[in-house]
């Protein structure tokens, strides 16, 4: 009975940790869409800290009054609704807490999505840094074993 239990406990933790990293780092970048942690808090981001935002990478002279633009202050990834687009002056206006900032194009990433995967900035922030990766990969192997053994011993009382 307990072997049952575990067996479908550790399979639903391999499936989701497969999905999330299939969706996140493997289907959204063939969707022309790139992953971006978001570490720090800001007040003029639409994006909470420790998310993950979606950002799509084009052209910041592409970007259009209402789309929203991707781009750092500091280490800080900011997401802010785009009022004007200066081509001219390589410059959007971007909406913020006191009004309006402008930033220049070297500091857009891109387009960034009006939604965000809370406490998921903070995983794949440290899934890409250091030793995470290495982690993730021990212990989806070590979920799995556990999920074969468990299947192993509820096969021979079947």
């Amino acid at each position: 009975m307990i072997a049952k239990i575990i067996r479908a406990i550790s399979g639903l933790l391999l499936i989701i940790q497969c999905l999330v990293l299939i969706a996140f780092f493997g289907i959204l970048p063939l969707l022309g869409f790139s992953v971006c942690p978001v570490q720090g808090s800001n007040a003029d981001s639409i994006y909470k800290d420790g998310s993950l935002a979606f950002v799509q990478e084009v052209s910041p002279s592409d970007l259009n009054a209402g789309d929203i633009a991707l781009y750092y202050k500091g280490r800080t990834a900011v997401g802010s609704e785009i009022t004007a687009n200066d081509a001219a002056g390589s410059r959007i206006t971007v909406k913020a807490k006191n009004g309006t900032a402008a930033i220049p194009y070297r500091k857009v990433s891109g387009r960034g999505t009006s939604f965000s995967v809370p406490m998921m900035g903070t995983y794949a922030n440290w899934l890409t840094a250091g030793k995470g990766l290495l982690y993730s990969v021990i212990a989806l192997g070590a979920v799995f074993l556990v999920f074969g053994i468990s299947a192993f011993c509820v096969r021979d009382k079947e």
